[in-house]
Formats: structure tokens, sequence, C-alpha cells
């Protein structure tokens, strides 16, 4: 009987604690998940919304999705007084630390409205953290596709825009995000052009 008793104390009763432990925890965080879940994705959203009313002033934002060879990414068009006024794209490149977000709304003729760093907190504060200052990403208003990163010097009638100092890969990935979605834009335009050509 003691021994008996022994094995319960021993390995029975540690087993089912850890089994229950074991079940118990991933059901906790997993109705969590369900229950912040939508909550996450609804301030992300709003977020959002005030990003781009903040990069262009607009009525409302429509979402649209775009397959481009084989690639898919979604858009937004801005509409003011029933006029399309910009069209507004979020991309990511690889930063020093990991991704870097940005959002990009331009103009209907193709040109960089304005700029929005959404996401740099990767990146090495006090360096790459800077290219969510203003006096960076205010450079890219008004450029068109194919923008040049330079380390210094940079001349603004040859698409050219100045590198954070001692953050080139995080600016390299500020660029590459903002000429990504310059690219989405032509996209988007040569779409149009053959859906209107079609009617």
């Amino acid at each position: 009987m003691a021994d008996s008793n022994n094995i319960y104390k021993d390995i029975i009763k540690p087993v089912c604690v850890l089994l229950a432990i074991c079940v118990i925890i991933p059901l906790a965080l997993s109705l969590t998940n369900k229950v912040t879940a939508d909550k996450i994705a609804e301030l992300e959203e709003k977020n959002s919304r005030e990003t781009m009313a903040n990069l262009i002033e607009a009525d409302e934002f429509t979402e649209n999705e775009l397959e481009d060879g084989g690639e898919g990414f979604t858009y937004y068009i801005a509409v003011k007084d029933g006029e399309t006024v910009g069209f507004i794209f979020k991309t990511a490149e690889k930063g020093y630390g990991g991704d870097v977000s940005v959002m990009t709304a331009v103009n209907p003729d193709g040109t960089v409205k304005s700029v929005a760093i959404l996401d740099v907190s990767n990146e090495t504060p006090g360096l790459g953290q800077n290219a969510a200052k203003e006096s960076f990403y205010s450079q890219y208003a008004g450029k068109k596709s194919g923008i040049s990163l330079l380390k210094n010097g940079a001349d603004t009638a040859k698409n050219e825009v100045n590198a954070v100092t001692g953050a080139t890969i995080t600016s390299t990935a500020v660029n590459k995000a903002v000429n990504t979605a310059l690219e989405q834009f032509e996209s988007v335009k040569s779409n149009e052009e053959v859906t209107e050509g079609e009617k």
C-alpha cells in the first residue's frame, strides 16, 4: 500500500499536474487571442485610416486588391468630392534589425504626395530609428519612380534623397519601400487603362 502511495505521489500526481498545465495554458492563450484579435485588428485599421487621412485629404479611402505578375497587393484609392485625388500603398523592406514598414501616398500623376514611416522599431535607436523623423521622409514629396538614395549631397531635381546619417541600411529599406509603392502605382494605372480599353 505504501508503495502505491509513493508511486502516486512521485510519478502519477506530477504527471497529472504537468498534463493539466499543458492543456490549460494553451487553451487560456487561445481564448485570450480570440478575445483580443478582433480588437487589435480594429485598432490597427483605425490607426491605418488616421495615417491615410494625414497623408492625403479625402472623403473616403476604398480598399482594392490587384494581382500583378502572380503577386497580389492591397492599395487604397483616396476620393474627395467624387474625384480620385490619390492612391495609398503600404510596403515593407528588410532593414538593419527587421522589416521597415512605410505608407506612401501617390498623386494621380505618379509623384509622391507624402510618406509615413509606420514601423522602424527594430532599427537601432538614435540611428535607424531616425528614419521616422520628418526631416528624412519629407524628402520624398514630389519625387517620381526610380528615386536614388545618396549618403549626402542629394539633388532634388535629379530625383535623389539623402540617407539618414549612420543608417544607410534603414534608409535603403525606406527608399526601396517607396520605390515599390511607385511601381505598384504604375501597375494600378496600367490595369485601369486596360480595363477602360475593354469597355
